[in-house]
């Protein structure tokens, strides 16, 4: 039988025993989660290089992407990891990039491990002397010449050169044509003829295109051979021949054709280029687009309506003018048209000037004769207080900023027809016509252009929407006090100032002659009571008196210069 003193000891040690092996066996069991954290950490603060670089991405100037993912030791990816980290360790620091780059694009490059990516942009150009790269920290380096050689003679360069995109062909000023076999060389900077990677932008499949008035062809760098042929729906050949001799041939409305377009750019010492692109392609060509103009004369300050027909978008329609300053005006569709109004500054100096439309195929230039107009004077006398409430510069600033934002928009639905209501019916008349400079208590310096009417009534009595159309404004501002905006469509609007009260909405769809409120004295005013009426095109007031009843250029064929 065994001492107890002992039985005591050997359980003691043994209980210490299980305990060492315990820890022992629950430190083991962290150590690999140890190491694998000290590796981690290890391998996110060493730098990326050639030796730990998994993946290169490059983005190229025009946004094209080359990924290349290491597999083998010395396969591309590797290739290209090792040349830019040793382009980059070859590089001098300097302080800034030149500022010429400060706007232009980059390369972005970003080099790879497992768990770490940096990034770098790369200004490269075809001088090799002038290459730089910023590095993933703000450092600004400029690379070594005989590195920049190396990159910018690879395919990956080829965005760096100008000559490298192929040509466009733009068809009918609309669309954009993509051929159906190309080659394309450009000169690197060593003067050797590279391949261009035109892969991407050949499509094989016969395309469609439905032409609106005529057909033409446009290259934005001119071919040295180009050659076309169309054939109709049933096989005969309508032209084959060299493009610049396409003027002699005419299409029938409707006519369907196939197209074959071959174009040639030959080598020559003078150029950094060459090539051939093939095209093919199927279209409906439609009749020509006509424009008419309401009038062919117009005083300055006033607008004239224009009438496109066979057009099918208005949005397409190309316009330009001669007019200094001249407004460009939004053609809608309208009854089976496209009609747009154009207004005349007032300030347009008189003579004949030439409006260009081009839609489609169809070029078109009219003439419009502008008149002079005389231009009066008024002297006002007003009272000082309502003076410096009204008309200030905040309260003019605030009026100018909303009626920009109202101007900029328009209803797309035509609701006015006929002529024009010429004002309140209950007044005394015009009192103050449009376009007049206004004197303000006989100070020169303080002179406004008076932008529409003013009617000069008792107050309290009924103002009247000049023609139907939406309400898009509707309230009171320090300038014009109470006012009512009515958008007639087109872009055409009435403006009704210095009210008494509104008595419309805004979205509220009005008659002609529907009472929208009373003549008052509010706002800016320069007579006892009455009403302001003015007329606006697009971002431009204009004069109302070719829109009245009383007018010689009133009515819907004068104002659409075709007969309903």
């Amino acid at each position: 039988m065994g001492h107890p003193e002992e039985e005591t000891k050997e359980r003691f040690t043994s209980t210490v025993k299980n305990k060492i092996i315990l820890i022992v066996l629950i430190l083991l069991c962290f150590i690999p989660s140890a190491v694998a954290y000290s590796s981690y950490k290890q391998t996110q603060n060493a730098p990326v290089d050639a030796k730990t670089a998994t993946k290169i991405s490059i983005d190229d100037l025009n946004e094209k992407n080359f990924t290349f993912v290491r597999e083998e030791e010395d396969d591309e990816a590797a290739q290209l990891i090792s040349f830019f980290m040793e382009m980059n360790q070859n590089a001098t620091p300097i302080v800034a990039l030149p500022d010429s780059l400060m706007t232009e694009k980059c390369y972005r490059v970003t080099i790879s491990t497992s768990i770490k990516d940096e990034s770098y942009m790369y200004y490269f150009s075809p001088d090799p002397t002038t290459n730089y790269f910023v590095s993933q920290t703000g450092g600004v380096y400029h690379i070594a010449e005989a590195d920049a050689k190396r990159f910018i003679s690879t395919v990956y360069a080829e965005s760096i050169y100008e000559t490298s995109s192929v040509p466009a062909l733009t068809l009918s000023g609309m669309y954009s044509v993509t051929p159906d076999t190309a080659k394309w060389q450009y000169k690197n900077y060593t003067g050797e003829y590279v391949d261009s990677d035109t892969a991407e932008m050949v499509f094989t499949e016969t395309e469609y295109y439905e032409l609106e008035g005529g057909f033409n062809l446009d290259f934005d760098v001119e071919p040295d051979y180009f050659n076309v042929k169309i054939v109709d729906s049933v096989g005969n050949i309508l032209f084959d021949d060299y493009y610049g001799n396409l003027e002699t041939l005419t299409f029938t409305a409707n006519t369907n054709i196939s197209v074959d377009v071959a174009a040639r750019w030959y080598e020559d010492p003078s150029r950094s280029f060459c090539g051939e692109l093939n095209y093919s392609f199927t279209s409906l060509v439609t009749a020509p687009a006509e424009f008419y103009l309401g009038v062919d004369t117009v005083e300055r300050g006033g607008f004239v309506a224009i009438t496109g027909v066979n057009v099918t978008n208005p949005d397409r329609i190309n316009f330009s003018t001669n007019i200094p300053g001249g407004a460009t005006p939004k053609f809608y569709k309208d009854s089976g048209y496209a009609v747009g109004l154009l207004p005349i500054d007032i300030d347009t100096v008189s003579g004949i000037y030439q409006l260009t439309f081009i839609y489609g195929g169809t070029t078109q230039v009219l003439s419009l004769y502008v008149e002079d107009k005389s231009i009066g004077v008024s002297q006002v006398t007003v009272d000082s207080a309502m003076l410096n409430k009204t008309r200030t510069q905040a309260t003019v600033s605030e009026f100018q900023t909303t009626a920009a934002d109202i101007m900029s928009k328009s209803v797309t639905e035509r609701h006015f027809s006929g002529s024009f209501l010429e004002g309140a019916p209950n007044s005394d008349g015009l009192l103050r016509g449009f376009g007049r400079d206004v004197v303000i208590n006989g100070d020169q310096s303080n002179t406004y252009r008076n932008n529409g009417v003013d009617y000069s009534a008792m107050a309290g009595s009924s103002v009247y929407a000049c023609n139907a159309g939406e309400v898009v404004y509707s309230g009171s501002m320090a300038y014009t006090g109470n006012i009512v905006v009515i958008d007639h469509g087109l872009g055409l609007k009435t403006w009704y100032y210095n009210m008494g009260s509104c008595e419309v909405s805004v979205g509220d769809i009005v008659a002609k002659g529907d009472v929208i409120g009373t003549c008052g004295s509010t706002g800016f005013i320069t007579m006892t009571s009455g009403v302001h009426i003015a007329m606006s095109v697009g971002d431009r007031f204009v004069c109302p008196y070719d829109t009245w009843q009383s007018s010689s250029a009133v009515g819907c064929v004068k104002m659409y210069g075709i007969e309903q």
